[in-house]
């Protein structure tokens, strides 16, 4: 009880993440090791042509060690293609619960996002 109300918990509910929500992320089913490398490949050899020549050599330098992380941990990630359309050739964006935490944890490719000034 609440105030003197008999009002009662909804256990019905469904609790969402208002990231996944609100940006319409789509959820990709899990990749196996093989997946993720060939996802990985084909997004690098798309992706690097579009930054501007001094980001690509810093992502270069990165890439690699950016994913041997996410391969480490690949079976622990939730994965979402970027928009509604799930354009394969787009990013992903990577969600895992972090020890004890009720809310996940979001990675995304920081050269792959564009900064928009509110």
């Amino acid at each position: 009880m609440f105030n003197g109300s008999n009002e009662s918990v909804d256990d019905q509910a469904v609790k969402i993440v208002d990231i996944v929500d609100t940006t319409r992320l789509q959820e990709q089913p899990a990749f196996d090791k093989k997946q993720f490398v060939t996802f990985m490949k084909r997004y690098i050899k798309n992706f690097t042509p579009k930054l501007e020549p001094e980001k690509q050599e810093s992502f270069k330098k990165n890439r690699k060690g950016a994913s041997k992380f996410l391969l480490s941990k690949i079976k622990d990630f939730q994965l979402y293609f970027v928009g509604e359309g799930m354009h394969d050739d787009g990013s992903l964006v990577f969600a895992y619960y972090r020890e004890g935490a009720t809310d996940p944890t979001f990675l995304y490719f920081a050269y792959g996002l564009k900064e928009v000034k509110c």
